[in-house]
């Protein structure tokens, strides 16, 4: 993307919608299924720790919306703002001063917005080290447009805050927070279906650090809309086929795929697994799975056969002998069915039954529990 440097302290960067793709190395009559990304028509760098030019109050106004980000130094540090993460209720409760931002915005028929955004510093402990806003038509026949305000927090394996403000059609207005993710840089705006739609696709946070470490896990894609204050997660409408059944065929492509039976398997094949399940593909994606997990990641789920009542006063952990493991294949289908990417029938035919598996745990249990209590009489 070209930046265009503007007059009044205002980094302004004009964006025509552009055709990078979102997904790598597909042939060429794939091309359609590809998500395109769309550029915003505006956008500006409004707080960079690294940059003092970039640190100066803003004002932007697109046709009847006007914004405005306003900078306060030694204010009580915030615990809630646009954007949010759980570093800043720490920073506080310390008592300590910020530098802190707020978003002020007006718009015809609607009061005045004014709301703390964030503080700001060099990044982690609670402030953001840059503060991005952009401007898109994330509703189609809308006729203000949306700000979608994005920051990078710092610290480990984090983070990409970001937030959309809007101005609802009944005088009202909307900020609504997306889900927060690894990296910076302000969020990806893409029409994943070329039909003109405006989507954000991130992957499924729910997925992190279950089956393998947070470096190693992979999250399927889900697939958000905003419309009217809401962000409605829409991946498995029928025109997102496509796109799924594309992911399904590049995802084995990969350069990182993980060796079959490594130890960093399990998490990969988990987001594949859901993958396929979003594209209707379910046991085509089982059956992949079977041929390469690792049975003995030390990620798997423990369960005791032993009731808490017998473990003795003042223990906290499950005795060794009665430790068993749940089967990875068993693991995956019970979550799969908890996050909503298969359904109960689905879980079943996988030969994994939530009820019969209870039902037979508690007898197992139930079974160990009572012989233990006649082994240690009193």
């Amino acid at each position: 993307m070209r930046y265009l440097r503007l007059p009044l302290h205002l980094c302004l960067f004009l964006a025509a919608v552009c055709g990078t793709q979102a997904l790598a190395a597909p042939a060429q009559d794939d091309f359609s299924a590809v998500a395109r990304d769309v550029g915003p028509f505006a956008s500006a760098i409004v707080f960079n720790a690294a940059d003092r030019s970039f640190s100066q109050p803003l004002s932007v106004t697109v046709g009847e919306l006007s914004m405005r980000v306003e900078f306060a130094e030694h204010q009580p540090c915030p615990s809630h703002g646009l954007l949010e993460w759980e570093e800043q209720a720490t920073l506080s409760r310390s008592g300590g001063l910020c530098k802190v931002a707020t978003l002020v915005a007006s718009a015809p028929g609607h009061p005045d917005f004014r709301q703390v955004i964030a503080a700001l510093g060099g990044g982690g402990k609670g402030t953001l080290s840059d503060l991005n806003l952009s401007f898109y038509y994330l509703e189609q026949g809308a006729v203000l447009p949306q700000l979608l305000l994005s920051g990078f927090t710092g610290g480990t394996h984090c983070c990409l805050v970001s937030a959309i403000v809007g101005a609802g059609d009944a005088g009202q207005w909307y900020a609504v927070q997306l889900p927060k993710q690894n990296g910076f840089g302000p969020p990806s705006v893409v029409d994943v279906a070329h039909d003109g739609g405006r989507q954000f696709i991130f992957p499924d946070k729910r997925f992190d650090a279950v089956f393998p470490s947070h470096d190693l896990s992979v999250g399927p894609d889900v697939i958000y809309e905003y419309a009217q204050g809401k962000l409605n997660v829409i991946t498995r409408q029928p025109r997102f086929r496509p796109y799924m059944e594309l992911s399904v065929r590049i995802l084995p492509t990969e350069e990182d795929v993980p060796v079959p039976r490594s130890r960093e398997v399990n998490g990969y094949l988990a987001g594949y697994v859901a993958t396929s399940a979003n594209a209707g593909q379910l046991q085509a994606g089982w059956r992949y799975m079977l041929a390469r997990y690792n049975p003995q990641s030390p990620y798997l789920l423990k369960w005791c056969t032993l009731d808490k009542s017998a473990w003795g006063k003042g223990r906290t952990a499950c005795p060794a002998p009665y430790v068993r493991t749940v089967p990875y294949p068993q693991q995956l289908a019970l979550f799969l069915l908890q996050t909503g990417y298969i359904t109960h029938a689905q879980c079943v035919a996988l030969g994994y039954d939530p009820e019969k598996i209870q039902h037979e745990q508690d007898a197992i249990r139930a079974a160990a529990t009572a012989h233990w209590h006649a082994t240690h009489p009193g």
